[in-house]
């Protein structure tokens, strides 16, 4: 498929077209049409037709499109992957820029679903990893009433930030209520340049903070008005502790804490508004979600005391672990209406989430929630094996475009390069883990009232 039969397929499935009063295609698309002609997309010449133009498509059913159709788009061009006359090469970032560039400006509505099936795809292998790589299982304890919601209502997920992976389990059980391709977080701005994860949460759509308030607000506000127009059931993640749990951290907030007559956390960080700007979003995103959002998530993980806590170098080497997550569903017409009754009611989940922890570390009784069963599904392996079947004939199409391996010094330099790429993702991986910080060896005060706090 050149960008020509690209084009045509999804300006003839919207019904409209591109080109100026004369008929004639505007900047630099008609260039790129012309020169592609059944042969691989040229991305930069379609974006230049694009990006600059006040109103380039116009089309003429307006915003929506159905469902079906596009639905169907978007698995066809998934299943060809761009690849032979396609965008060689591509894969779901590439796909998803593509959408974004030349459907999104057309219906963001349409542009949500395809890229809703697009960030699954891609998740998907990051759930396989979890699932069925490492063998990680997933206790989850809620209500049945819960239970039922989930994925069928929007919602506002809170956590704690207990270790490397929060993050995947919260995926993991958004993909088992059917919401994996429309979950999004509110993160630190860092996390979007990482190639592919990073950019396909961009294209996702979540929302980066940079830890500068007067910026932060304006990104948040934005943000939760694109998700209004969701055209389904979303959720929205957040940890609002603003950074994972390590010893060192607990010590401050043990000793800030100690300092304002608060109760003393054993099990979880304090929530503060003057130091993280992620309560400061908590409260903005409750006053802003209200009128659309019913419920909050209150997540709370757990690992046995007998067990390692999980992380991404342990998934890796395929060691499994038990992990434990109870969800209690709140009621976002229940929350105070003040910014200050939110920012309290938060903090009180959180004195809340360190009593439960701190039973369970005592009694090994987790949760008084019923335990639900969840199964893993096959979806991931399919998913899998399929990008796994690409990638092989990609990878054999190269070496026998470039001859590499047809050589001595080219087989030197794929191992070299190999090497090169799994030092960096060694030096990644082992950067991220929250275990790397230790806890120094004294407390970090000489108040004998406060370390007597500290100990308690």
């Amino acid at each position: 498929m050149g960008a020509k039969h690209f084009l045509e397929k999804i300006i003839g499935y919207v019904g409209g077209e591109i080109a100026d009063e004369d008929g004639v295609f505007q900047g630099g698309i008609g260039p790129a049409l012309a020169d592609a002609e059944g042969g691989p997309i040229e991305p930069e010449g379609l974006v230049g037709g694009v990006v600059g133009l006040e109103n380039p498509f116009r089309c003429g059913v307006g915003d929506e499109l159905d469902e079906a159709v596009a639905l169907g788009l978007a698995r066809e061009l998934v299943a060809d992957d761009f690849d032979g006359d396609h965008l060689a090469g591509g894969g779901e970032a590439v796909a998803q820029a593509v959408f974004f560039v030349l459907l999104r400006p057309l219906s963001k509505n349409c542009y949500s679903r395809i890229n809703k099936l697009l960030t699954e795809s891609l998740w998907l292998e990051l759930i396989w990893l979890i699932d069925w790589w490492a063998g990680i299982k997933i206790e989850l304890y809620t209500d049945s009433e819960t239970l039922q919601l989930m994925g069928k209502e929007n919602a506002l997920v809170i956590c704690n930030h207990r270790s490397d992976i929060d993050w995947l389990i919260g995926w993991v059980l958004a993909q088992r209520s059917g919401c994996l391709g429309s979950t999004v977080a509110i993160m630190k701005k860092e996390v979007k340049f990482l190639p592919v994860l990073g950019w396909s949460m961009w294209f996702a759509e979540y929302i980066f903070l940079e830890r500068d308030w007067a910026k932060d607000e304006t990104s948040l506000k934005s943000g939760f008005r694109h998700l209004e127009h969701m055209p389904f059931p979303f959720w929205l993640a957040l940890f609002v502790e603003g950074t994972r749990f390590t010893q060192t951290k607990l010590l401050q907030a043990q000793e800030f804490a100690a300092s304002k007559g608060l109760p003393i956390p054993r099990n979880v960080l304090i929530p503060r508004t003057k130091l993280t700007i992620f309560l400061q979003g908590f409260v903005t995103a409750v006053q802003s979600l209200r009128p659309f959002v019913p419920a909050i998530y209150d997540c709370t993980y757990a690992v046995p005391k007998s067990e390692a806590s999980p992380t991404l170098v342990r998934i890796f080497k395929g060691i499994s672990c038990p992990v434990k997550v109870q969800i209690k569903r709140h009621k976002m017409e229940e929350l105070p209406e003040t910014d200050d009754g939110i920012g309290q009611w938060c903090k009180d989940a959180f004195v809340a989430k360190d009593a439960l922890l701190e039973k369970y570390s005592t009694t090994e009784i987790f949760s008084e929630q019923d335990l639900q069963q969840i199964r893993r599904h096959k979806t991931s392996i399919l998913v899998v094996v399929c990008w796994l079947c690409l990638l092989g004939f990609l990878v054999y199409e190269f070496f026998q475009w470039t001859s590499l391996l047809s050589s001595w010094e080219g087989i030197l330099f794929t191992v070299l390069f190999l090497l090169l790429v799994t030092v960096i993702m060694e030096i990644f991986i082992h950067s991220s883990q929250s275990e790397r910080s230790k806890p120094p060896m004294v407390l970090p005060t000489q108040d004998p009232m406060k370390q007597k706090l500290l100990q308690t």
